[in-house]
């Protein structure tokens, strides 16, 4: 059976470019161009497998439409994907957190990336691996204001409690971004004892939003995932303002010239070989971030006025 998309954008570029394509694809696509009024009316009427909304909508924000499907008994079972540019800021981005939308993609679209997450959604497959998985919830320390309900996910976002306290766990937060649940324990394991904040994010598909919560300055980036690999996957993070600078490192049990290649391509920073080792995290950490033995409380106190500062000006 042909699967039917919504697609709700009001930008005539991005819809002469997708609905050609999505058709092409073998994909029914019913368009919603006056915004998110049009757009909840054609989700109610059309019944489609998944849609594809714009964050930045007339009359009615996507955002809003977004938690609208959610809410709404008739259109929350339909995966929702946001399409978002890459300089909204945090408040944007939390409110599409907040939304409850399935997947995030960056405009302009990989369509690469696009069609493994709307792969991923209408042929569903278990990402999950493990029965430990939990909802995020907004990091209270990024987002001080945002009191709206995060959305649903099996992806686990791992914060020792020292993370919060010390001064030690502020000097450097580090993302994990596979989803293996035994890798990131070892990871989380090396990472939790240097002294360093960890995060651990198993779902591919919400990789970005959750990554823009957790403001990493190093991120680890597994090559094999489900629906989607590393390579566009940082092609994508570092398409992000706030990560053009981020370290990337490549995880991967193929550590081939070939492959190395194509990671300098997209941007990664360098590559880490399989299996997981201490002393091979350990380097990385020393060569992309300041040690955390040089880390002065006074300096650590300067810049946590410095952070809370910034915080408090969004």
């Amino acid at each position: 059976m042909i699967k039917k998309i919504l697609l709700i954008e009001t930008d005539e570029s991005v819809v002469s470019t997708l609905q050609p394509w999505l058709t092409q694809c073998g994909y029914n696509v019913t368009l919603a161009t006056e915004g998110g009024d049009q757009g909840l009316l054609l989700a109610v009427t059309k019944s489609p497998n998944l849609i594809l909304i714009d964050t930045q909508l007339p009359i009615i924000d996507g955002w809003q439409a977004i938690k609208i499907l959610k809410k709404s008994t008739v259109t929350n079972h339909i995966p929702v994907i946001a399409l978002t540019g890459p300089d909204s800021s945090d408040e944007e981005w939390n409110k599409v957190l907040a939304s409850g939308c399935n997947a995030c993609e960056l405009k302009p679209v990989d369509r690469t990336s696009l069609l493994s997450k709307i792969k991923a959604l209408t042929e569903p497959v278990d990402i999950a691996t493990s029965s430990d998985h939990a909802p995020t919830q907004p990091n209270p320390l990024l987002f001080p204001n945002c009191h709206a309900s995060p959305p649903e996910t099996t992806a686990k976002t791992e914060l020792s409690d020292s993370s919060l306290d010390s001064p030690v766990s502020h000097q450097a937060m580090i993302a994990y971004v596979d989803d293996s649940p035994a890798d990131s324990e070892a990871m989380a394991a090396i990472i939790k004892g240097a002294g360093y904040g960890y995060g651990s994010i198993r779902e591919p598909l919400k990789a970005l939003p959750m990554l823009l919560e957790l403001k990493p300055q190093l991120i680890f980036l597994d090559l094999v995932m489900p629906f989607t690999n590393g390579y566009e996957m940082c092609s994508q993070i570092h398409r992000t303002p706030t990560f053009k600078k981020t370290p990337i490192i490549i995880v991967t049990s193929n550590d081939g010239i070939i492959d190395r290649v194509r990671a300098r391509i997209v941007g990664a920073s360098g590559f880490f070989s399989k299996p997981i080792t201490k002393e091979g995290v350990i380097d990385v950490l020393n060569k992309y971030l300041e040690p955390v033995s040089s880390k002065s409380p006074k300096s650590f106190y300067r810049q946590k006025l410095r952070t809370l500062f910034d915080l408090s000006l969004k």
